[in-house]
């Protein structure tokens, strides 16, 4: 499959209050900016399958890989390579970061809108870890966080994999000697390579100067279960190392007919899974991501709390689903009010 076809699925764009890293860039099968159908998610998996040819080549994989991808963009692509390798019967266990309240390791991404995450820890002894997400923007996060989990399970074989490598030269210089002196095999996959866009190497820097801070473990007061659809199917509160996709095709959640579901943060797995089980569904991103309307790839916009935001909502295709998990049914709930203020009709809430 030629990877020179994906510029159409790539979108460049301005963040919002962000004068250190004013570019942006997002991709088709995230669903933010159109909606992500059943075809396009089997062509993304095409894609992923390359990156995933590419690694196996260079070297053969262990018993017992274990994927990890961070909320909430990394979300859709981690799943779909689970998907690809227990397709392919590789034994693989999944978990992706949270930003609710949840058990695991608490990090800081630095640069994102929403910086404080959990990471559940597997558990089961991992061979090898492989972080997958959307870009790879100076590789900081990923490096602390691989440094750390490594040094947590006792694993010495790390594998990245992005749709986009947008790192700094500095910065991708430094990646691989500091885990090499870390004593951490490691390989990087990468679909494309984009230009740097944030004011290049000038605000480098060091990679990383102090491999543990802002890792510690988080243990709520109370279980956050019931915030949760399916609470032990999801990656952002168990390790799915038994289940060979996100949800079985007898998931108890069921839309007949077609439609686009509106799908607040971090449920978008069900969302994702839901367009794979029924070909005439697609789906579109309630996200935290703030972009600019820039009337070229971004021509209407709601915001909802001032936290979440939905773009293009013009081209929606009813009838219109709303998808959220409990702790987030306000959010979806304004969702409804404010796309009924313009005119559209939700027929109703997936998740009742």
């Amino acid at each position: 499959m030629d990877r020179s076809n994906l510029t159409k699925d790539i979108y460049h764009l301005r963040r919002e209050n962000n004068l250190h890293r004013q570019h942006a860039i997002t991709f088709s099968c995230l669903g933010k900016l159109g909606s992500a159908n059943h075809p396009e998610l089997h062509r993304w998996k095409r894609y992923l399958q390359i990156l995933i040819r590419e690694s196996l080549n260079e070297r053969s994989v262990s018993q017992y890989p274990f994927i990890i991808g961070l909320a909430e963009s990394g979300i859709v692509p981690s799943a779909l390579f689970h998907q690809l390798l227990r397709e392919q019967g590789i034994h693989a266990g999944w978990i992706c970061s949270t930003r609710r309240p949840s058990r695991g390791i608490h990090f800081r991404e630095s640069h994102s809108h929403g910086p404080d995450h959990i990471l559940p820890l597997p558990s089961r002894q991992p061979t090898e870890l492989w972080f997958v997400d959307d870009e790879i923007t100076t590789g900081r996060t990923l490096l602390r966080l691989a440094l750390n989990l490594c040094r947590m399970t006792d694993v010495r074989q790390v594998r990245f994999f992005a749709i986009a490598d947008t790192r700094s030269f500095s910065h991708a210089g430094q990646f691989g000697p500091i885990l090499e002196n870390h004593g951490i095999a490691h390989s990087v996959h990468t679909l494309v390579q984009l230009k740097q866009r944030n004011g290049g190497d000038q605000n480098a820097g060091t990679l990383l100067e102090d491999s543990h801070q802002e890792i510690r473990m988080s243990v709520p007061d109370e279980t956050p279960e019931s915030d949760w659809h399916f609470p032990r199917q999801r990656p952002g509160l168990r390790n799915q190392s038994d289940t060979p996709v996100l949800f079985s095709d007898s998931l108890p959640i069921r839309i007949n007919g077609k439609g686009s579901i509106l799908v607040v943060g971090e449920a978008v797995d069900i969302a994702l899974r839901l367009v794979q089980l029924n070909p005439l569904l697609s789906f579109r991103h309630v996200t935290l991501s703030p972009w600019e309307t820039d009337h070229i790839n971004i021509f209407s916009r709601l915001d909802i709390f001032g936290k979440y935001y939905l773009y293009n909502y013009h081209d929606l295709s009813p009838p219109l689903h709303i998808l959220s998990d409990p702790i987030d049914s306000e959010i979806g709930t304004e969702v409804g009010r404010l796309l009924a203020e313009k005119g559209f009709r939700v027929e109703h809430d997936v998740s009742k």
